[in-house]
């Protein structure tokens, strides 16, 4: 796909999913910058809540309403739309923590999960996004073994 084409997909598009797209493709390059330059125990303050229990333990996510369904749902669809077009790596772990900022800004509350498979001799790690029943970013998850997660909810949030 050229640049002409997405341009003209761009243009064709509405205001707010303009905005939308724009937004996020700027929060993804401000989280690999954040992945760039920080450890990880400085990010993880960011993600919410560590989970210690074992991701089989972990109580099941409360449903969401259908507003909040509906608006998870585009949340990760326009993150990875815009994850498939910028100069930078935008894989799963700055698409989740893109997305975790788009849901706690609308107030859905949501996991950030990170998990690891084998592949051959080498471990592979994967980070996605949970929010009632659905995955937000990084539909992959059922291959992965969970190894921790950070929750956020606007009940137990203290800070978005």
């Amino acid at each position: 796909m050229g640049l002409g084409h997405t341009v003209r997909g761009f243009v064709r598009l509405g205001h707010r999913d303009q905005f939308r797209l724009v937004a996020a493709w700027s929060l993804l390059g401000f989280c690999r910058l954040l992945i760039l330059l920080l450890p990880f125990r400085v990010v993880r303050r960011l993600l919410g809540e560590h989970q210690s229990r074992a991701p089989d333990q972990a109580p099941a996510p409360a449903p969401l309403d259908p507003v909040h369904r509906a608006r998870a749902e585009r949340i990760g669809l326009v993150v990875t739309l815009a994850a498939q077009h910028t100069p930078w790596k935008s894989e799963c772990y700055p698409q989740a923590l893109a997305a975790r900022g788009f849901l706690t800004a609308r107030r859905i509350p949501h996991r950030v999960c990170f998990g690891v498979r084998r592949d051959g001799s080498a471990l592979v790690a994967h980070a996605w996004v949970q929010a009632g029943d659905i995955t937000v970013t990084g539909g992959t998850e059922k291959v992965f073994t969970e190894v921790g997660s950070f929750s956020w909810s606007p009940r137990v949030g203290r800070r978005g």
